[in-house]
């Protein structure tokens, strides 16, 4: 008994802000209801294996999003087949996506999503021009929309 009473004296004092952690540390609703695979990739920062996500071979138009916040990442436009196994882009949306320095023994870098922090895949130098970059991104972080246009397009071709 005595051990909760000072977990929920500490736990008091960090909501009354008398305590200022070291660390500034968020909880996040969202991520306990999440599946375990999900949390894998967002959280534990894990790839899915090559050629198992929903997302390396979509040829669809449309736009990728971050499965968490919904934050736009890549367009379908700059989406190109790397044979790696991963969905790959060239080029991401403005001010969509951050970079995590990784080890120097490593020949890419770590992607996250700018809004929500979640981790979403990586980024190396090999990839096509114009940007010669490829960013190799696990399939349960996106999740894709299409756009209500592009929806009645195709809805009036197949009439």
């Amino acid at each position: 008994m005595k051990v909760k009473f000072q977990c929920s004296k500490i736990l008091e004092a960090l909501n009354r802000n008398l305590i200022k952690p070291k660390q500034q540390v968020e909880i996040r609703l969202d991520r306990l209801s999440m599946d375990p695979h999900r949390y894998w990739i967002a959280v534990a920062k894990g790839m899915e294996r090559p050629f198992s996500g929903e997302f390396w071979n979509h040829d669809q138009q449309g736009v990728y999003q971050c499965f968490h916040c919904k934050n736009t990442l890549f367009q379908s436009d700059h989406k190109f087949q790397a044979q790696t196994g991963y969905a790959s882009f060239y080029q991401h949306h403005k001010n969509s996506v951050k970079t995590i320095e990784t080890k120097a023994k490593y020949r890419y870098s770590a992607l996250q999503c700018m809004n929500c922090q979640s981790y979403i895949g990586q980024i190396s130098q090999d990839g096509p021009p114009p940007t010669f970059l490829r960013y190799s991104i696990n399939s349960g972080a996106l999740r894709f929309y299409q756009p209500k246009k592009n929806q009645t397009n195709l809805n009036q071709s197949q009439k």
